[in-house]
């Protein structure tokens, strides 16, 4: 009989479910929804390149109502699915959503430090208010593993304000299972 304390776990990855977003990830909690929504104050999110789709760009824009688009990628590229550059930028125009190329402006410095640097600047200078949330566009192969955590840290050096991170394409976790065998 093996020893019940002798036993090896074994963990099981959950499975990871795209998950489609939807207005109410991006409304203030509380509030009459599809009537009056109110843009969730706090809210950062992250769109994820190439991972993400046209449709969930587009929805994501839409739905946030974000008062900026800070680009970190160093090749800000828009061709996903039938999108092209200038219906994004269309999309910014419409929606009087202020576009920022924060690697552009480090004049060939490549890198997630010279990005948050201008990302303090421009934080000190524009006095930023959370009141509507922000967007920022990331190349998942390009980008530092920490983006988001480093981001978020340098946005709470000048405001308390952000307190939610979302993630575009979304996921989530669909089950968890956990096993023990036991030691032979």
């Amino acid at each position: 009989m093996p020893d019940e304390n002798n036993r090896t776990q074994l963990f099981i990855i959950p499975k990871q479910k795209r998950t489609t977003i939807s207005e109410q990830d991006f409304i203030e909690p509380g509030t009459q929804g599809m009537l009056f929504p109110t843009p969730k104050r706090g809210l950062v999110l992250f769109i994820l390149f190439p991972d993400v789709s046209e449709q969930e760009f587009r929805d994501a824009l839409m739905s946030a109502m974000p008062s900026h688009v800070i680009e970190l990628r160093t090749s800000p590229r828009f061709d996903i699915g039938g999108l092209t550059r200038h219906d994004a930028f269309q999309a910014f125009k419409v929606q009087s959503i202020n576009y920022l190329d924060l690697t552009s402006a480090t004049m060939g410095e490549v890198g997630v430090e010279a990005s948050l640097c201008i990302l303090r600047d421009f934080l000190r200078e524009a006095r930023v208010k959370f009141d509507k949330p922000i967007i920022f566009l990331v190349d998942r192969a390009e980008s530092d593993k920490n983006i988001v955590s480093r981001v978020m840290q340098t946005l709470t050096e000048y405001s308390p304000e952000p307190k939610y991170v979302f993630e575009v394409p979304h996921f989530e976790e669909v089950s968890r299972t956990r096993s023990t065998l036991a030691a032979l």
